[in-house]
């Protein structure tokens, strides 16, 4: 009986130092895609942040006849992709996307902006915020005022 008991308490033991280690565990083991939320996290920042710079007139220059619904789609994969969430990014290079749109810097921090306070409204954590901020930075010279060559006739 004493053999027993002494034996729970041991598992008892190991089980608590586990959790407690787990628990303790910085949140960087995680993927970041999960620490963001998630697809449901992200489709509903993008979507907000897409909605929002499309119906602004300093903004929405690049997204004229462009189909919202795709490139909505395709954003949340991207940072699904980057942010380690098992995704692959099915679209064209950002180089390949944005050029000749003529985007300024400005345009472009300013979706960064809006992005950022979509983050915020719905709860990305900041150090997650700053991390995904991270990831996508690098690509701001594939988006401004990228020039792409005319295509030979």
């Amino acid at each position: 009986m004493q053999a027993t008991r002494k034996r729970a308490a041991v598992i008892s033991a190991v089980i608590s130092a586990v959790c407690f280690w787990s628990a303790s565990l910085p949140a960087t083991t995680r993927p970041l895609y999960v620490r963001l939320g998630g697809e449901p996290v992200m489709t509903a920042v993008v979507s907000d942040t897409i909605d929002q710079v499309v119906a602004d007139p300093r903004l929405n220059q690049s997204f004229k006849g462009s189909n919202i619904a795709r490139i909505k789609r395709l954003i949340v994969e991207q940072i699904c992709d980057l942010a380690g969430g098992g995704c692959h990014y099915s679209g064209d290079s950002m180089h390949e996307v944005h050029a000749n749109h003529n985007i300024t810097q400005a345009q472009f921090f300013g979706l960064v902006e809006i992005l950022r306070s979509s983050m915020r409204r719905h709860h990305v954590p900041l150090r997650e915020r700053n991390e995904l901020l991270a990831l996508l930075a690098p690509m701001a010279p594939d988006v401004i005022d990228v020039r792409a060559p005319p295509i030979p006739r």
